[in-house]
């Protein structure tokens, strides 16, 4: 069913984004268990182990695809309820107000895009 409003857009492309950072995230974690420990880096070190982990991924990927594994396959490897946070703070109210503006961009551009596109295509 098409998206009737910008809402229902957004909210319809968060959960297909969420949904494939939360399997990529999986494959990652099944494959590099540094991943399902408490973190004993900076925040600074973190933010640049996944992406690194990606590009060792996609290299035995490439060149011994055998090695890599479903995570579904394998439910122990899933997420072990361990997070972190980047927040120095609670958010303010003038933070959650300059979301909220943010968000009502995001949510117009989409919709105008989402529009033009079904236009040009009918």
């Amino acid at each position: 069913h098409s998206p009737a409003n910008s809402l229902e857009l957004y909210n319809l492309c968060h959960a297909s984004t969420c949904n494939v950072i939360e399997h990529i995230i999986g494959v990652l974690k099944h494959h590099f268990c540094i991943l399902t420990v408490p973190p004993e880096y900076s925040m600074h070190v973190q933010a640049h182990i996944p992406p690194a982990l990606t590009c060792i991924h996609n290299i035995i990927h490439t060149w011994d695809p055998v090695d890599l594994e479903d995570p579904e396959e394998n439910p122990e490897s899933q997420d072990m309820g361990m997070s972190g946070s980047v927040a120095d703070g609670v958010p303010t109210n003038a933070d959650h107000d300059w979301m909220s503006v943010k968000w009502d961009r995001i949510t117009e551009c989409m919709w105008a895009s989402y529009i033009a596109e079904w236009a040009w295509r009918v």
